[in-house]
């Protein structure tokens, strides 16, 4: 799934607990890969994919909710 607008399907991440969710940054195209059951422990499995999109601070230059996500 590839989220980019406003309008789009979120998971629970509870549902997707032993799948990865990558996130790239809009500003500057840095890729990070996340385990989901790592982030269920940081933001409980309620929490869904959108909620993981918007709180992410890229570590390369420190934007944050300006990125799409893929759940692999």
């Amino acid at each position: 799934m590839l989220c980019r607008w406003a309008v789009c399907s979120v998971i629970k991440l509870g549902t997707i607990a032993n799948s990865k969710i990558s996130i790239t940054c809009g500003a500057c195209q840095h890729q990070a890969v996340l385990e989901v059951a790592n982030l269920i422990f940081v933001v409980g499995e309620d929490a869904t994919t959108h909620d993981v999109r918007q709180r992410h601070v890229c570590p390369k230059c420190n934007s944050k909710g300006n990125n799409t996500y893929k759940v692999l």
